[in-house]
C-alpha cells in the first residue's frame, strides 16, 4: 500500500514539474517577429538588447518586417478602421448631441410665452428651463473637444509611432556576426 502512496506521489510530482517546465519555455519562445508584429516596442528593445543580431540577413529581414507593420498601421489610421477611435468618436458623438438637446430643449421652453400659469410657476419653469440651457452647454463644449480630438484617431497614430520606433530600434541595431568579428 505505501509502495502505490509513493509511485503516485512520485507520478505527481513529475506532471507538476513538467508543466512548470513547459510554462517556462513558452514564456521563452517570445520571438522578434512576433514583438514587432505586435508592436510591442518595450519587448523589442528587451530582446534586441539581450539577443542582438546575429547575421545581416536576419537584420534585414527584421527591418522588412518593422516597413511591412508601419505601412499597415498607417493605413489604419482612419475612423472606420481603427475601433477604439471609431468608439470614442461614437461616445462623444453622442454625449455631444445629448448636450445640444438639452440645450436645445432649455432654450426652447425658456423662449415659450407665458400661458396660463400664475407669474411665479411661470418664473420658476423659465429659471428651470435656463438651468437645463445651462448644462446643456457644460455637456456640449468638452463633448466638442474631446470630438474632434477622437476625429484626429490618436490611437492609431501612436501605434503608427510606436511602430516607427521599432522600425528605427531595428535600423540602429548593432550586427554582430562571425564575419564582421574576424575583421
Amino acid at each position: 500500500m505505501m509502495k502505490k502512496y509513493l509511485l503516485l506521489s512520485v507520478a505527481c510530482l513529475s506532471v507538476v514539474s513538467t508543466g512548470i517546465h513547459a510554462g517556462r519555455e513558452g514564456n521563452k519562445k517570445i520571438t522578434l517577429d512576433a514583438a514587432i508584429e505586435n508592436v510591442d516596442l518595450k519587448l523589442v528593445q528587451k530582446l534586441l538588447k539581450r539577443e542582438g543580431m546575429a547575421e545581416k540577413t536576419r537584420k534585414k529581414l527584421l527591418l522588412e518586417t518593422a516597413e511591412d507593420i508601419v505601412e499597415e498601421c498607417e493605413e489604419r489610421v482612419s475612423l472606420v478602421r481603427s475601433g477604439w477611435d471609431c468608439a470614442r468618436f461614437g461616445w462623444w458623438s453622442t454625449w455631444t448631441g445629448l448636450g445640444v438637446a438639452a440645450c436645445a430643449f432649455g432654450a426652447a421652453v425658456a423662449l415659450t410665452p407665458k400661458g396660463i400659469e400664475t407669474d411665479f410657476e411661470y418664473q420658476q419653469k423659465k429659471k428651470l428651463a435656463l438651468g437645463g440651457a445651462v448644462i446643456g452647454v457644460l455637456w456640449t463644449l468638452p463633448g466638442v473637444y474631446y470630438l474632434v480630438q477622437a476625429w484626429k484617431c490618436p490611437t492609431a497614430l501612436r501605434r503608427v509611432e510606436t511602430a516607427r520606433k521599432i522600425e528605427d530600434s531595428i535600423r540602429n541595431a548593432p550586427v554582430s556576426s562571425e564575419d564582421s568579428d574576424l575583421k
